[in-house]
């Protein structure tokens, strides 16, 4: 049995494990973007707590792959300490964050993109 055909049985036979996974999957990208924001711009967690009100212990669990999802307001003033922009889109189509990273920009370009 593949990885991917185990996880598909489990998450059939339990709905709450499959519904965790995808909170942690959007977790995980949440947290692998910021990061990989603060790398982009050459900054340590402890110059982001230096820029903004947040904690390093805080800022080490936005960073982190698992865990609660952090509120708006703490996403957002992470990423002004790091003089980043967001932008946020919706749609009734399911999006592919692929679609707006350009593999072949310069640094100064887009750093990642999370789908929901």
């Amino acid at each position: 049995m593949t990885k991917r055909t185990f996880r598909a049985e489990l998450h059939k036979i339990r709905p709450d494990i499959a519904q965790e996974t995808k909170h942690n999957q959007v977790k995980r990208k949440l947290a692998l973007a910021l990061r990989a924001l603060r790398k982009e711009k050459r900054m340590t967690q402890k110059d982001i707590e230096r820029n903004s009100t947040l904690t390093q212990p805080v800022i080490s669990r936005l960073e982190a792959p698992i865990g609660a999802l952090p509120n708006w307001d703490t996403i957002v003033r992470y990423i002004e300490a790091c003089n980043g922009h967001m932008l946020v889109g919706f749609s009734a189509h399911k999006l592919d964050e692929m679609d707006y990273v350009d593999p072949e920009a310069s640094n100064s370009e887009l750093v990642a993109a999370l789908a929901v």
